[in-house]
C-alpha cells in the first residue's frame, strides 16, 4: 500500500509539473504575438499608413490582455486555444480583406490560427480550425475573384515593405515558439523517464502480470480458431439464406412474360439484404407489381423481406385484394401487428413500398407508394409519380394515409419503380449522393435502348459512381415495359 501511495504522489506531481510547463509555453508565445502586435500597430501607423492595420493591431493588443486574464483565471487549456484561434482569425480577416484580399501577405499568418490550436488546445480543436480557417480563405479566395472586396487600402509604395513585414513577423514567432516547444519536450522527456523509473519499482509484479497475458493470449487464440470455425458456419448459413430471399422472388425471365420487357437491377449490400420486390397475375390481364425497401440491411432486413412477401402474398392468393392503396394498408396494419408483439416496447420495423396495378384490358394503371415514387416514360418524357410521406409499419400514427393515382397508357411505356438505394450511393469525385435528379436523367438518357441494356447501363453508372467506395445501401430498380 505505501509503495502504490508513493506512486500515485509521484504522478500526481509529474501531472502537476506538466500543466505548470504548459501554462510557461502558453505564456511565452502569448508575449511573442503581443510584441509582434505592439510592433505592427506602430509599422502600421508611422511607416505604413494603413489604418486598417492599426486598427486591428489594437484589437489584437486586447484580445492577448483578455487571454492572459484567462490564464490567470485557470480556464482550462482548450478554451483559451479556442478563444485565441477565433479572435486571432476574425483580426487577420479583416486585415487580408483591406489589404489586398488573396494575396495579403497577411494571409501567411492563418497557418498560426491551425498551430496555435493544436498547440494550445488539443488536436480536435486544430482539425476544427482547419477546416474553419481553410473555408474563411476559400471565402477570401472567391470573393476576391468576384471582385467583391473593397478596395486596398494599402499604399503601393509600401506593399513590398508590408510582405516582408508580414513575413519577418511569422518566422520569428515560429522560432520563439517551436524552440519553447521542444524546451517543453524535452522536460516532458525527462520527467516521463522519472516515471519510467517509478514504475520499475513493480518490475515483479508486471512480470507476473505478463505470465498471466501469455496464458490468456494463448486461451485467445483457441477461442479465435473456434470463432474463425463458428464464423465460416455462419457464413455458409447466410449465403444459404440469400438462396432462400432469391427464392422468394419472381425471376427476371417470369416478369418477361407477363410485360413487352422488363429487368430488374438487384444488388444488396451484403449477402442478403432489406430490398425486394413481389409480382402477382392475377388473371384477365390484371397484374401487381411492387417495389419494397425493408427497415435495415442485412440479416435483419431480410427477415422483414420474407415477413413481407408472406402477407403480399396472404392478400393476393386468399384475399384477392389486387388495389394497390388496400395492399399497402393491409400490409401497414399486419407490419405493425407482428412487429409490435414485444415484452418491452415497440420497434420501429418498417419498410417503403411503391405498387402498381396493370389493366391490360383498360390500358389503365394505378399506383400507391410509400416514400417511393414511380417513373414513367411516354414518348421519350419523363412523369414523376410521388408517393404518400409515410412508411409501412413503424410507428403507429393517426393520421397516416396512402392515395391512388390512376392514369392511362399506351404501348411502349416505360414505368420504373426503385427504392433510394441507387439514389443514396456516395461516390463521384466529390463523394456526393447520386441524387434524384441524376438519377432520372440516367433512366431518360437510356429509355430507348432495350431494357436488358438499360440494365447494364445502370450498373455501370453506378459501379462508376460508387469507385473504390463502399456501397452505402441495398439497391434495387425495376424496369417494364408495357
Amino acid at each position: 500500500m505505501d509503495d502504490n501511495l508513493l506512486q500515485t504522489t509521484t504522478f500526481t506531481t509529474l501531472q502537476d509539473e506538466s500543466a505548470r510547463d504548459k501554462i510557461r509555453f502558453l505564456k511565452i508565445s502569448l508575449i511573442t504575438t503581443l510584441a509582434i502586435s505592439v510592433t505592427y500597430f506602430f509599422l502600421s501607423k508611422y511607416v505604413m499608413r494603413f489604418k486598417v492595420g492599426e486598427l486591428v493591431c489594437l484589437y489584437f493588443i486586447a484580445v492577448h490582455f483578455l487571454l492572459f486574464v484567462l490564464l490567470k483565471l485557470k480556464v482550462q487549456f482548450y478554451i483559451i486555444g479556442n478563444a485565441f484561434s477565433f479572435l486571432v482569425l476574425l483580426g487577420l480577416s479583416i486585415i487580408a480583406i483591406y489589404s489586398g484580399g488573396i494575396e495579403a501577405p497577411v494571409i501567411a499568418w492563418f497557418l498560426c490560427v491551425i498551430v496555435s490550436a493544436f498547440w494550445y488546445a488539443n488536436r480536435l480543436s486544430g482539425i476544427l480550425w482547419f477546416i474553419i480557417t481553410t473555408l474563411d480563405v476559400l471565402f477570401i479566395f472567391i470573393t476576391d475573384s468576384l471582385d467583391l472586396l473593397p478596395e486596398s487600402q494599402m499604399p503601393e509604395e509600401v506593399y513590398s515593405f508590408y510582405a516582408g513585414v508580414m513575413l519577418m513577423g511569422i518566422m520569428l514567432y515560429y522560432f520563439v515558439v517551436i524552440i519553447t516547444y521542444e524546451n517543453w519536450k524535452r522536460r516532458a522527456v525527462v520527467k516521463m523517464n522519472e516515471q519510467h523509473k517509478a514504475l520499475l519499482a513493480n518490475h515483479e509484479e508486471l512480470h507476473q502480470q505478463n505470465e498471466e497475458i501469455s496464458t490468456q493470449r494463448e486461451l485467445l487464440n483457441e477461442r479465435s480458431m473456434t470463432l474463425e470455425e463458428v464464423n465460416n458456419k455462419l457464413s455458409g448459413s447466410i449465403q444459404y439464406a440469400s438462396r432462400i430471399q432469391q427464392s422468394i422472388m419472381s425471376k427476371e425471365e417470369e416478369l418477361k412474360k407477363y410485360f413487352s420487357d422488363a429487368f430488374v437491377y438487384w444488388k444488396p449490400r451484403d449477402i442478403v439484404g432489406g430490398d425486394f420486390y413481389w409480382m402477382c397475375d392475377y388473371g384477365d390481364g390484371v397484374k401487381v407489381l411492387a417495389c419494397i425497401d425493408c427497415t435495415g440491411h442485412g440479416v435483419p432486413g431480410s427477415f422483414l423481406t420474407i415477413m413481407a412477401n408472406d402477407i403480399l402474398n396472404e392478400a393476393a392468393h386468399y384475399l384477392r385484394m389486387s388495389d394497390p392503396r388496400h395492399l399497402i394498408i393491409f400490409l401497414d396494419q399486419n407490419i405493425q401487428r407482428l412487429t409490435s408483439k414485444r415484452e418491452k416496447g415497440y420497434v420501429e420495423d418498417g419498410m417503403d413500398i411503391s405498387i402498381i396495378r396493370v389493366n391490360e384490358n383498360e390500358y389503365e394503371v394505378d399506383f400507391a407508394g410509400a416514400k417511393q415514387n414511380l417513373h414513367r416514360i411516354s414518348d421519350g418524357e419523363l412523369i414523376e409519380y410521388k408517393g404518400d410521406k409515410f412508411s409501412v409499419g413503424g410507428n403507429s400514427i393517426d393520421n397516416k394515409r396512402f392515395m391512388k393515382q390512376s392514369f392511362g397508357y399506351q404501348k411502349g411505356d416505360l414505368l420504373y419503380l426503385q427504392s433510394d438505394g441507387f439514389q443514396d450511393q456516395f461516390g463521384g469525385k466529390k463523394d456526393k449522393k447520386f441524387l434524384r435528379k441524376r438519377y432520372k436523367n440516367s433512366l431518360i438518357d437510356h429509355h430507348h435502348l432495350p431494357l436488358r441494356t438499360q440494365k447494364e447501363e445502370l450498373h455501370k453508372i453506378f459501379t462508376i459512381w460508387k469507385g473504390e467506395g463502399k456501397q452505402t445501401d441495398d439497391v434495387l430498380v425495376v424496369g417494364v415495359k408495357l
